[in-house]
Formats: structure tokens, sequence, C-alpha cells
């Protein structure tokens, strides 16, 4: 049986909600996930948790959603269900800042070694360094949370494509101010 109709097998017994394809996934990737933990730093007692909240939340999906995986295969949906999980974790502990590109996807800027007042001067700093424009545009989209049509409507911007731009320029700008190699 070929890796695709395998998969697609486990995704019919996964929304029968069958127990015994849950815990066939649950032990072909969980090596796999812990070690990929750890290249975030997780000890393994937080990566076990993060690993089995994120089984469970995919099999919540599979049962209550009737999902089906197309575009990608059961060990690539689990494992980015598992990446969201570790970075809100990390970001709970402010181990990273997250900000968006272009596509809409996040970039982490590592600020481990800060404590939280170090980071939020650092982030002070930089952004000080950036034009009022920049400013303006991460302040509303990130600490009033407006969204990109919200933004279009309060400034001179002509259409959301050139937010999502101008925002993406600022990001990128910022990042290169936090000196990530």
């Amino acid at each position: 049986m070929s890796r695709n109709s395998t998969d697609a097998a486990l995704q019919d017994l996964l929304r029968s909600d069958d127990k015994k394809a849950l815990e066939t996934i649950y032990v072909q990737y969980k090596t796999e996930f812990l070690n990929y933990a750890k290249k975030y730093g997780l000890v393994s007692d937080l990566a076990l948790d993060i690993y089995q909240d994120s089984i469970i939340a995919m099999h919540h999906n599979f049962v209550s959603s009737q999902l089906v995986i197309t575009s990608s295969s059961i060990k690539t949906y689990l494992f980015g269900i598992g990446k969201f999980k570790i970075l809100k974790k990390l970001k709970e502990e402010a181990k990273y800042i997250h900000t968006e590109t272009q596509e809409e996807t996040y970039t982490e800027i590592e600020v481990a070694a800060m404590s939280r007042s170090e980071q939020s001067i650092a982030l002070s700093k930089n952004l000080n360094q950036l034009s009022e424009s920049c400013r303006k545009v991460l302040e509303l989209f990130y600490y009033r949370n407006l969204t990109v049509d919200e933004i279009v409507a309060l400034t001179d911007y002509k259409d959301g494509n050139t937010v999502r731009s101008h925002k993406s320029r600022c990001l990128k700008r910022l990042k290169s101010l936090f000196k990530i190699k």
C-alpha cells in the first residue's frame, strides 16, 4: 500500500473515531515529534504534553469536523498543530516575539536572553528608528488589532495590498534592527 493510500485509509478510520488508528498515529510519530520539539529548546515533559494536546486536537478535528486532508499528510497536519502549540507556549514564556511576513506567516525574532523589560526597551528603541508611517501601521495592526481593511478606512492607503506591502517592509526593517543572524 502506498503512503498516500495508507494516509487516506487512516483518515477514514480517524473520521469514524477508530481508537486503534489514533493509537497507530500516536506511536508512529511520537519520537519524531519529540525530536522536532527539541529544536525549540523544550524540555521533554513539556514536549510530550504538547504532542498529546496536538494528537487530541487532530483527533477532534477529524471526528467533529469530518476533516479531509488533501494537500498534505496526517504527519504534516499533526506537526503543524504541534508547531502552533509550541510557538504559543514559547510566546507565553516570552522567548520569542512573533512578526508576520508578506505571506502572513510568522517569523521569529529570538529574544530569549532578554528579560521582559529589556525586550520592551529594545522594541521601543527599534520602533523609534522606524518612520512615522511604519510605526503607525504596526501600531494599528498589532497594538490596536485592526484588520487591514480597517486600517485602509482609517488612513490614506489606497487598498489592503498597499497596507500589507507597507507592513511587510516595516516588519523587515524592524527585524533587521534586532540584528537577527
